[in-house]
């Protein structure tokens, strides 16, 4: 299966339908819940491609690698915070 970029007014108009859902309490299935989800993680994750890509093309400046740190730590405390996270690589630090 093929998957296609959204262009931006594709993706408002798709965040908006979830947040309408929301708002309205009509999300049987939680799709606009997941919507939401995956659209900030990706925006989290967007932002540590983007810090791992300068950190890997142009050598070990510091400023990236804590940024990288961050990024990552941000990434997973849902994770920990979750009652079913089993991950005992969670407790370990970067």
């Amino acid at each position: 299966m093929k998957t296609y970029r959204l262009d931006d007014d594709e993706l408002e108009a798709a965040l908006g339908a979830a947040e309408q859902m929301r708002a309205e309490g009509n999300d049987p299935h939680h799709l606009a819940k997941a919507l939401r989800y995956l659209h900030e993680r990706n925006i989290a994750l967007q932002a540590l491609l983007v810090a791992t890509d300068k950190y890997l093309r142009f050598g070990m400046p510091e400023h990236e690698l804590s940024q990288m740190r961050l990024l990552v730590n941000r990434l997973r405390e849902p994770e920990l915070a979750a009652d079913d996270s089993n991950d005992i690589d969670g407790t370990l630090p970067i």
